[in-house]
């Protein structure tokens, strides 16, 4: 039960900071919203965000999808904060760092999708990955 309520507790947390990237995303204060994904993605998961777009696919897939001390939620959060953080080289014109985090953030949501059971349905990773596999960029 206190588990049940550590987690429900973080994901309350997580929403608000997430809702706080998106409002500096809607403002264009790109340096606020940098700062917030990186303080949210060490947090909340104690990884690094830089590290995380560092990693070459093949890492990633090892490092971060399939690494078993993440757990589903952290996992969510990551591919969250990473699917936030394409805008941010949309915005700038990175293309390459666009389609490296692209890559890693479809890869994630794949996952988050496949292992989700009927019971655990997430809407907001559908709708994501939904949305990454048209992207044409």
């Amino acid at each position: 039960m206190l588990r049940k309520d550590f987690i429900i507790r973080q994901i309350e947390e997580f929403g608000k900071v997430l809702a706080l990237i998106i409002g500096y995303k809607k403002q264009n204060e790109w340096t606020k919203f940098e700062e917030e994904i990186k303080n949210a993605i060490q947090k909340f998961t104690s990884l690094e965000m830089n590290e995380i777009e560092n990693l070459n696919i093949d890492f990633f897939v090892s490092e971060i999808v399939n690494r078993e001390g993440l757990s589903l939620d952290q996992k969510k959060i990551i591919a969250n904060l990473m699917y936030e953080k394409l805008y941010f080289y949309l915005f700038k014109n990175e293309n390459e760092s666009y389609s490296q985090l692209k890559a890693k953030c479809l890869l994630l949501y794949l996952h988050l999708n496949e292992n989700c059971t009927t019971n655990e349905f997430d809407l907001d990773v559908h709708y994501k990955l939904s949305m990454l596999q048209k992207q044409i960029p």
